[in-house]
């Protein structure tokens, strides 16, 4: 079979983890499936003179042609024009795929809607993208609104991270049928072969951009304190912050010191996948207090190391903690108190010497976010829509 994916959002030169989670997609899909590639991007920091830069290369993925635009109003037109190009391209080469796979409906929108309508094949759109909600101030601009709502009404199939994502989805193309079609866990994040320390504080781990106005760093960092203040032994570890959120930190180490745990709470920076795998691996709980999300995969990463999650009623993330108290707590988002408990209950937990359910948690996400179990269900996605 073969699949032809544009990618709004891929790792590339300029932003080597822009959309990893795309090509883990890609990348978890069997062997019967041959990809193609395209993605294209701004560079500004060559100055390029040419209209495009290519790179045309092979990966374990498959055929990957990236095309580098000038960093330069209009760039999105720009953008756009480069993957009508690189679509044509393929044209030229005789190239004809099976299935066009859209993942993000941005500025790959039309391209891909104007290739598939010409090789007279199924269109199939993956999202993960916030701007679609609305309700949590996050938007799209009047073009890309109409790009999106063109593609989705052309789609035959969408395969939304999550059914919270794909409501939204369906407000554009309330006909098209859904499959949610989670993230890919890397095969890093596995239990870990030591056993977690049963003795001493509850370890935390949060792990995020450390942007305050979507993770809420500084509502984390009081309910903490506020554990700590009813009797928890507690320390937390967060790791991220590059980027808005790097110029954060600053403000979250202030407020650290203002609610005196400079000896709980560690800011780590930036951290590459191992990093962060090795810091799951020696945590007891994962934190994230945020405002709005579709389904991170930090959580699912999280918890294919067998640790239980802290984290909001945002997004996706019911679908799966929800009644599900084996995985961890759920609370509102802004609520507090209600993380407070949490904490108090797990540190409760670990100085009765309670069993932490690693192996089912591990068993759970194992079933459900590994390459193989994601993989299977896109490739069963493209069955259908050629049927």
């Amino acid at each position: 079979m073969e699949v032809l994916h544009l990618a709004s959002w891929y790792p590339n030169r300029v932003h080597p983890q822009l959309g990893n989670f795309v090509k883990r997609h890609m990348a978890s899909l069997p062997s019967e499936v041959n990809n193609t590639v395209l993605h294209a991007w701004p560079d500004s920091a060559r100055k390029l003179k040419r209209r495009e830069v290519l790179e045309d290369a092979t990966s374990p993925i498959g055929r990957e042609l990236l095309a580098y635009v000038p960093g330069r109003p209009p760039r999105r037109w720009r953008m756009e024009r480069a993957y009508t190009r690189l679509c044509e391209r393929l044209e030229r080469e005789g190239y004809r795929p099976d299935v066009l796979h859209l993942h993000i409906a941005a500025e790959a929108a039309d391209a891909a809607l104007e290739c598939a309508e010409r090789c007279s094949i199924p269109l199939v759109v993956s999202e993960n993208w916030t701007a679609y909600h609305a309700e949590h101030g996050r938007t799209f601009r009047a073009k890309e609104e109409r790009a999106v709502q063109r593609a989705l009404q052309a789609a035959a199939l969408h395969l939304p991270v999550s059914e919270h994502l794909g409501r939204a989805m369906a407000r554009f193309a309330p006909d098209v049928p859904q499959q949610v079609v989670p993230n890919v866990v890397d095969a890093l994040f596995v239990p870990p072969t030591e056993p977690r320390v049963k003795e001493g504080p509850l370890r935390l781990l949060h792990v995020s951009s450390m942007v305050d106005d979507h993770k809420n760093i500084t509502g984390m960092l009081r309910a903490v304190s506020a554990a700590v203040e009813q009797g928890a032994d507690v320390v937390l570890d967060c790791h991220g912050g590059a980027g808005a959120g790097g110029e954060e930190l600053p403000r979250y180490k202030a407020q650290v010191q203002a609610l005196g745990m400079q000896e709980r709470v560690t800011f780590h920076g930036p951290a590459a996948p191992d990093a962060v795998a090795a810091a799951m691996g020696r945590a007891d709980a994962f934190v994230l207090f945020s405002r709005y999300e579709n389904l991170p995969c930090v959580i699912l990463e999280a918890w294919s190391t067998g640790l239980p999650v802290m984290a909001t009623d945002v997004g996706g993330v019911s679908e799966h903690l929800g009644g599900r108290p084996e995985l961890g707590a759920l609370m509102g988002s802004e609520d507090e108190p209600a993380l407070t408990a949490a904490i108090l209950d797990r540190a409760g937990r670990k100085a009765r010497g309670a069993v932490l359910e690693s192996e089912a948690i591990a068993a759970y996400a194992a079933a459900r976010f590994t390459p193989e179990a994601v993989g299977a269900q896109i490739l069963e996605a493209y069955r259908s829509v050629l049927r």
